[in-house]
């Protein structure tokens, strides 16, 4: 008697919660719509790593506690990676670390954290690599 006490209120209630009910359409305009907005594509240049669960691009010129973010790349930037980095001749001077100038879009800081562990401040998806560079200590400091 006590658990049916519990469990049809609690199911009443979430039936009124999800009235009236909202056509799918309605649901995926307004998804479009927010997304549309959040998504704005620019050019960012600076240090990427990646190996063994490790995509992290740095920016050059970012504040400090902001400077470690989560990369993924389409299909289109990941072909456009692999093919400059089979143009690299030199070795780089950090294993896996590249300098790289690319387009893509930004999430906002993630208070929690971005990307494997939450180390990162941020989630970055690249749409398109302009050009990629093996790494040297100077980093962003070199043109």
């Amino acid at each position: 008697m006590l658990l049916r006490s519990f469990v049809v209120p609690t199911l009443f209630g979430g039936i009124l919660t999800a009235w009236p009910p909202v056509a799918a359409d309605t649901v995926r305009a307004r998804a479009d719509t927010s997304r549309a907005r959040a998504d704005t594509v620019r050019e960012f240049r600076g240090v990427y790593e990646t190996g063994f669960e490790v995509s992290w691009f740095h920016p050059c010129n970012a504040p400090s506690g902001d400077d470690t973010w989560w990369v993924t790349l389409t299909d289109a930037a990941l072909r456009q990676r692999d093919s400059l980095a089979k143009m690299l001749k030199a070795a780089p001077a950090r294993p896996g670390a590249a300098i790289v100038r690319w387009r893509g879009t930004v999430s906002p800081v993630m208070p929690m954290g971005a990307g494997h562990m939450g180390r990162g401040s941020r989630y970055m998806l690249v749409s398109e690599v302009i050009s990629l560079r093996a790494s040297d200590e100077a980093g962003c400091t070199t043109t």
